[in-house]
């Protein structure tokens, strides 16, 4: 089951919140005495850099732009398919929970939604060379929409990597 971008944002903003009101401890504010409670004693947390909060996501989008650049080009469906595979893997490595907040909205749901849109286009142009009577020239203005999509999600992507 896929959750939609808004569901996602909500848990992550929401465990956010709940996370930063604990203590390392696992305790809240409530649960210590006043005085350690105080702005003195707590340590300020260190906050990563964008640039390597982000890196974890450099090479999946990386990925994405040259299957963007290389369906500029030309592909047949068995490089495409390689290419998604590919990218899936990176995807698969990319351990959410250390990414910082603001590339998972920034970078991270865009370029997911581009990733999501490469796999529909492979799967319908799939389901077009199974069928037999399935011409592909009248499957490639979707295709083509759906890479036009990815595209566009990509260069978001781009962006929120680049603050």
């Amino acid at each position: 089951m896929r959750l939609s971008s808004a569901a996602t944002v909500g848990i992550l903003l929401g465990l956010a919140l709940m996370l930063s009101a604990c203590g390392e401890d696992g305790s809240t504010a409530a649960d210590r005495p006043a005085s350690t409670v105080s702005t003195s004693s707590v340590p300020t947390p260190t906050r990563p850099t964008p640039v390597r909060a982000c890196r974890q996501l450099r090479g999946f989008i990386g990925a994405m732009v040259g299957v963007r650049d290389k369906l500029a080009r030309g592909l047949s469906y068995d490089d495409y398919l390689g290419e998604v595979q590919s990218v899936r893997s990176l995807y698969r490595e990319i351990e959410a929970g250390k990414l910082a907040l603001g590339c998972l909205l920034a970078s991270g749901g865009p370029g997911e939604r581009a990733f999501n849109l490469y796999i529909d286009a492979a799967n319908a142009w799939g389901d077009c060379l199974a069928t037999a009577s399935c011409d592909t020239r009248s499957i490639e203005p979707r295709l083509q929409r759906k890479w036009a999509l990815a595209a566009h999600q990509l260069t978001v992507a781009q962006r929120g990597l680049r603050r």
